[in-house]
């Protein structure tokens, strides 16, 4: 089984990493001129507005939309002194008040991004945190002997008073002259991000995380990757010499692609990225699950379809939810989908098969680096989960919502907008001082209105002693419409 990651950065605008194991995609991120990725940075902002009853403040960090920072992320160095002893929130922070912050979730629609005070600098083997007293070591480490001696190497590790570290699951196997060179150098660049606070007006950037490429390697590069392929000469400069300090043994793997077509052409990779923007994902079987998104939730439903060739209902039921058991623990993976997330599987009455689906998507998504908590099957067949969203979806920058639909997916047909605007004209016309009323709309529904309903517009132009005009115009989109009176 080899596993490889190709790198597409040929377009200067655009920039596509895969990580793909026998040729089937595992991962993937994308990162374009117009989907700027601000998580992880760190900013200078001020707070603009303290709402104590969501328990938050808006902070302007220099962005168009100001960050979202609640009352749990803000560390309890920054809440003012108070000899009244009040301690409500309105008394522990104030408009004006200046804070270092760091964006945990991107901007996404109408919402801001979500900060924290309590920062977090990755480096390749640790995560450094000021102003945290934690150490401890990543959950992927399951080994316990492994995890008790990268503990007792933290334990060990001179740090100033007040910074915590984890362990990353990079840092498996690491010596403590490795672990304390990862945090010299983090500690080196929080000096520097504290220089700048200083001295920076305010809001003002910080710190700004590396390209998509590094950041990539950094969070994703493991052992058992035999080949990293790239197609720009200038990012597998730059990915060969962040290799040289990360993984020196492994600088090897590293190499140009120079083949004539396009590198994920030549992996046969379009079709497969091309299918993770799609609401469907088939399986093996026959069957599919749907995937639905919406702000608050993403729903997922299990569809047997074309999957028949088991001896009874229940085994067919059985042997499509557990493939699609993986193929959600992949899917969520591959679009970083987040929050709460419910999968409608397919109805099944035996309580070890229920077990045996449940057992095998807590499986497949252990190798998830988002963490998950997964509920039983309910009596409904659903299972309700939960999964960290650890960057913007990759619909984020790339996709923008339909302009006839406003992002419903469904548009009302050319009849029902015909009704609607009969009904808009009726109302227009009650009003004694119109004499001519003027309706404009999209071709469709003035050809159905002047052919289908020419009887309904006679009839309101007799009662009402007014004149209907029906005009096409090509610029409206369906849905719209636009009425002008003359008197």
């Amino acid at each position: 089984m080899t596993t490889k990651i190709l790198i597409n950065a040929l377009d200067s605008d655009e920039c596509r990493i895969v990580q793909i194991k026998d040729n089937k995609l595992e991962g993937f991120h994308i990162e374009t001129a117009a989907r700027k990725v601000t998580q992880g940075n760190i900013y200078k902002g001020v707070i603009t507005r303290v709402e104590p009853s969501l328990q938050a403040v808006f902070v302007d960090y220099g962005t168009e939309k100001n960050g979202f920072l609640q009352k749990q992320e803000i560390h309890s160095d920054y809440f003012l002194d108070n000899d009244s002893g009040d301690r409500s929130f309105s008394k522990l922070v104030k408009k004006g008040q200046e804070l270092i912050v760091q964006v945990t979730k991107d901007p996404i629609m109408h919402k801001g991004a979500m900060l924290t005070t309590f920062i977090s600098l990755p480096g390749r083997l640790s995560v450094f945190m000021p102003g945290s007293s934690t150490r401890g070591v990543s959950r992927q480490i399951d080994d316990e002997a492994e995890r008790r001696r990268l503990k007792e190497i933290t334990e060990k590790l001179k740090l100033p008073e007040g910074f915590g570290l984890i362990v990353r699951t990079a840092g498996l196997d690491a010596t403590k002259t490795m672990l304390t060179n990862d945090t010299r150098y983090l500690m080196r660049a929080w000096k520097e991000i504290n220089k700048k606070a200083v001295n920076e007006p305010t809001p003002s950037l910080l710190y700004k995380e590396q390209n998509l490429a590094v950041r990539s390697l950094r969070d994703y590069f493991t052992a058992d990757i035999t080949e990293i392929l790239i197609d720009d000469p200038d990012v597998y400069k730059e990915v060969k010499d962040f290799m040289k300090v990360i993984a020196p043994k492994q600088e090897k793997i590293v190499k140009p692609y120079k083949g004539e077509k396009p590198i994920f052409t030549k992996y046969q990779i379009e079709e497969q990225i091309a299918s993770i923007f799609e609401t469907k994902a088939l399986l093996k079987s026959g069957g599919a699950i749907v995937i639905d998104q919406t702000e608050a939730l993403v729903a997922i439903d299990v569809n047997s379809g074309k999957s028949t060739g088991r001896k009874n209902i229940e085994q067919t039921a059985f042997h499509t939810n557990i493939e699609a058991a993986e193929e959600v623990a992949r899917q969520l993976r591959l679009r970083d989908m987040g929050g709460l997330i419910v999968i409608d599987f397919i109805d099944m009455k035996e309580k070890k098969h229920k077990a045996e689906v449940t057992k095998t998507l807590k499986r497949f998504l252990k190798s998830d680096k988002a963490k998950t908590k997964v509920g039983g099957i309910s009596a409904f067949g659903l299972v309700e989960m939960s999964r960290q969203k650890i960057r913007s979806a990759i619909t984020f920058g790339s996709f923008e919502t339909c302009k006839h639909c406003k992002g419903r997916g469904l548009v009302p047909n050319t009849e029902t907008l015909g009704h609607a605007l009969l009904r808009k004209l009726s109302l227009e016309t009650i009003k004694a001082e119109n004499k001519t009323v003027k309706a404009l709309v999209p071709e469709k529904v003035a050809s159905y209105l002047l052919n289908k309903k020419r009887e309904e517009l006679v009839n309101i132009e007799a009662k009402r002693n007014v004149t209907l005009v029906i005009e096409s115009d090509d610029s409206l989109l369906l849905g719209e419409s636009r009425i002008v009176c003359d008197a």
